[in-house]
């Protein structure tokens, strides 16, 4: 009776299976192909996939995708028909595309189903023009790749640095002075004063921490640009978030922070209320100590107040409140976003977002 449980599946599931293969329209004698490396201003490489028609009848080949105009395709749109062969030919232009490693998934859409075919491979860059490489116009001559740079995490006792490239575009030597706007007290800048004609140029820029600043939170940076001592309407953004040293957690849990909430919602208040407030849980739920190093609020008319004590023992918690004054809030919705820094490795930035409607 054991033995006879198999077959008695396999004839009660044979017929869908069989349907299962008849549900593929198109065999291809392979589904992928790597173009291996190519330059970005190459031209366009193509390969050309064979395919025959597995059917009883006549299949169409409607339409085929790239998901992009990286890629087209030239394929047979008469019937192909039973035990009959066919060629598919993709197509991919490099020029614009990210350098390095590529795949691209090409969908192959007939009148009996769909199938995948996959084209890889690996893109060199193209030499780049002045205009390209330096896109944004500070002035009538300097021109930089990019005004806006964030780090992201910056750990203490770990420097980090990058840098704007910049350039002359014209024919004349110009003098450059870049005036702090907005300081964290701790980005270290250096570049040139003076650009000869078509020269090219870094403003190099970093962070570095030492582990007793006590600096934790925003680090936001904000240089005027003076050229010839006119300033251009565009200043240059500097930021990131200072945090601990990051420890390698993968074999304990050490600190660990979790939030009673992560959305606090006042709902609708009056503007005559005075204050009003709500509470949440910061809980410690690693194995040792956790200290909230910093709490910042994106929006001044919320007030945050921390109860207790800033280390928190395992297994304990401490409350956090967080106040509104509605009567110094303008009408209509308020919106905030709490970051709450800790020296939880793996989660060392905690986000708590914060609404109300302030209305007569």
């Amino acid at each position: 009776m054991k033995r006879a449980l198999p077959i008695l599946l396999l004839l009660i599931f044979l017929p869908f299976l069989t349907l299962q293969a008849e549900e593929t329209p198109l065999i291809f004698e392979l589904s992928r192909h790597d173009f291996g490396t190519i330059a970005e201003d190459g031209g366009k490489v193509c390969h050309t996939f064979a395919c025959s028609n597995s059917q009883r009848k006549p299949v169409v080949i409607l339409d085929i995708s790239g998901g992009c105009h990286c890629t087209t395709a030239t394929f047979q749109r008469q019937p192909i028909l039973p035990g009959k062969s066919c060629e598919v030919e993709i197509c991919f232009d490099p020029m614009n595309q990210p350098e390095g490693k590529f795949m691209r998934k090409i969908v192959v859409t007939t009148s009996q189903g769909r199938m995948l075919l996959t084209i890889s491979g690996t893109i060199t860059p193209r030499k780049k023009s002045l205009a390209e490489q330096y896109p944004m116009q500070l002035t009538p001559a300097l021109q930089i790749e990019s005004n806006h740079h964030a780090f992201g995490y910056v750990e203490h006792s770990k420097p980090i640095r990058s840098s704007f490239g910049i350039y002359n575009s014209s024919n004349r030597t110009i003098s450059l002075r870049l005036v702090p706007t907005e300081q964290s007290g701790v980005l270290d800048l250096h570049y040139p004063t003076t650009l000869a004609p078509r020269e090219q140029a870094v403003i190099d820029f970093g962070y570095s921490l030492e582990p007793t600043s006590g600096i934790y939170g925003t680090l936001s940076d904000v240089l005027s640009v003076e050229v010839d001592g006119a300033k251009s309407r565009y200043p240059l953004i500097i930021n990131g978030i200072a945090i601990d040293e990051r420890k390698n957690s993968t074999d304990k849990e050490w600190q660990k922070i979790q939030l009673s909430k992560n959305f606090l919602k006042f709902g609708t208040v009056k503007a005559t209320f005075q204050t009003v407030s709500h509470t949440l849980a910061i809980r410690n739920i690693g194995l040792e100590p956790l200290i909230i190093r910093h709490i910042e609020c994106s929006n001044d008319s919320f007030k945050v107040n921390l109860k207790g004590d800033k280390c928190i023992p395992t297994d304990s918690e401490r409350t956090l409140e967080v106040s509104l004054i509605p009567a110094q809030c303008d009408f209509g919705a308020v919106t905030g976003s709490i970051m709450i820094v800790t020296n939880d490795p793996q989660q060392p930035v905690m986000r708590l977002r914060v609404t109300a409607i302030v209305e007569r």
